[in-house]
């Protein structure tokens, strides 16, 4: 019986590895015992990834119909149906994004945020600069009534398409690496790893630690901030 517990321990281990290999297996029960250990330690890896925009709707012809994309302005915060703090809304709009939502019969079914030129990290402490044939999309949220839909599809088209017509080329965005699924549905649509960076918070003090540069950043404080200089692959 006692060795009951290890052997639980020891399948959710080789699940973790399989999942996102034994060097992010570790950095996440790193994650687990630290940020278990008091309230003002986080802890975080992230990949960076690069997802080829093209006028080739990926949702295959006839399906989604019933789905119309608006974007929403700042002129809307008060009443924003993205289910996030008014104040993170204001903010992301004072950064230059911009909000696509799809509805469906006037039902708010999801949403996602993109800017261009620059996007400060809303996790930690850092900017991010992309090149001008970019933008940085993030908090892309479907309610979990439209996840198996074409609802997700259906935004993603019609973003790609918009950013096309403005000249861009790729879209860029992070992803935690304790997040396996989200990693793999990425992959799943041509997203290719670019970089990554690790963040360890201790109250006001800062340590990062990546693959572009600044490689390595220690800081107290937002003037002091890490600014991390994005590029793409050749693919994109």
């Amino acid at each position: 019986m006692s060795s009951h517990p290890i052997r639980i321990w020891q399948a959710k281990l080789c699940h973790w590895v399989s999942q996102i290999g034994l060097v992010d297996t570790l950095l996440y029960a790193f994650k687990r015992i630290v940020c278990s250990l008091s309230n003002v330690v986080d802890f975080d890896k992230y990949y960076f990834v690069s997802q080829r925009l093209n006028n080739a709707p990926l949702l295959p012809e006839g399906k989604g119909k019933s789905f119309d994309i608006v974007e929403i302005t700042s002129d809307s915060v008060p009443s924003h149906p993205c289910p996030r703090p008014v104040e993170v809304i204001k903010d992301r709009y004072q950064q230059g994004a911009k909000c696509l939502a799809v509805f469906k019969l006037q039902e708010f079914c999801g949403c996602l945020w993109f800017v261009s030129t620059e996007y400060k990290e809303d996790e930690f402490r850092c900017r991010y600069r992309l090149p001008n044939t970019a933008v940085w999309d993030f908090d892309v949220y479907v309610d979990p009534k439209y996840r198996f839909s074409p609802a997700f599809l259906k935004l993603w088209d019609e973003a790609s398409f918009r950013l096309c017509s403005e000249g861009y080329k790729c879209s860029i965005s992070r992803i935690s690496a304790f997040n396996p699924v989200s990693l793999s549905s990425h992959k799943r649509m041509g997203a290719v790893e670019i970089g990554w960076a690790c963040f360890l918070k201790i109250k006001s003090l800062q340590f990062s630690l990546a693959s572009i540069k600044p490689y390595v950043h220690l800081s107290w404080r937002d003037e002091a901030m890490p600014v991390f200089n994005i590029q793409t692959t050749g693919n994109n």
